[in-house]
């Protein structure tokens, strides 16, 4: 649907085959382009998470990328980690000299708590991740980005956390709050090069990430995964949890030249679910 042929790539946060990351970039290189993976391939700390991919699992979405005919690099990097991600921009410009399309995936929900109880490692390392590591990316992106003067295009995915918190979710709310307004404010930057910057803000999407979620909330209210699931989708106007390729889908449509007058917005996919 969208052409993409030419096109080079990075998807932060691509490890995982059933994640989003996975999904964008498989999307990605259905419409033509050539994908870099990225992923820590490590637990970000010992603080409860959602964990993370390894590097077989990363190699695996790379060779999905070549079996569909585009050509993919695995990277492990920890986008929190300046000179990693300084690393990762040199490995896509000698492999493939060029960039065009940033996809800024990479996201974790370390030790959600009460603020009262949450740990001051846990607030950090969310907004680590969520924030400063998207930030880094775009920061070393932008002279690849630039260089070409093809213009380009980033695309950062947030979440409906950022204008919908709910409770015990203050640092994850709070890092994509930040990654809703650095994609506003780097957009006006960026805007006269031809590049855009938008956001997704999916909202209960089934992955890895949410499925440990709602296994969470079962233990913490006596509940099974399954009925707190059903209630779930119940509360969602088109009663079902949103999938990775719906997320894919918009993505692909933000790095195509149709989204090409589209800039420095953020968009709600949550199946119509706009409340807590």
């Amino acid at each position: 649907m969208y052409n993409l042929t030419g096109k080079v790539a990075l998807v932060t946060g691509a490890g995982r085959r059933s994640g989003i990351g996975a999904a964008i970039a498989l999307r990605l290189a259905q419409e033509g382009a050539h994908v870099v993976v990225s992923d820590s391939c490590a637990p970000p700390s010992n603080l409860p998470h959602g964990g993370n991919p390894q590097w077989e699992e990363l190699t695996g979405v790379a060779d999905s990328i070549a079996a569909l005919g585009g050509r993919s690099l695995p990277v492990q990097a920890d986008i929190t980690q300046s000179d990693q991600v300084q690393a990762m921009m040199a490995a896509v410009q000698t492999e493939f000299g060029r960039l065009d399309i940033l996809v800024n995936n990479a996201g974790a929900t370390i030790g959600p708590a009460p603020v009262l109880h949450m740990t001051e490692e846990a607030w950090r390392k969310t907004l680590e991740i969520n924030a400063t590591g998207a930030f880094l990316c775009c920061k070393y992106a932008l002279p690849l980005l630039l260089a070409g003067q093809r213009g380009g295009r980033i695309i950062n995915i947030s979440s409906i956390a950022a204008v919908r918190p709910r409770p015990f979710m203050a640092a994850y709310a709070g890092s994509k709050a930040a990654l809703n307004a650095l994609t506003i404010a780097l957009a006006q930057e960026v805007g006269e090069y031809g590049i855009t910057v938008n956001a997704i803000l999916p909202g209960d999407i089934d992955t890895a990430m949410k499925q440990w979620g709602m296994q969470l909330e079962a233990l913490v209210t006596g509940q099974t995964p399954a009925s707190v699931s059903a209630a779930l989708a119940a509360r969602i106007p088109l009663r079902r949890l949103g999938l990775p390729a719906d997320v894919a889908q918009l993505a692909a449509y933000l790095a195509s030249d149709e989204a090409a007058f589209i800039t420095g917005q953020t968009y709600n996919l949550t199946g119509g679910r706009e409340h807590t």
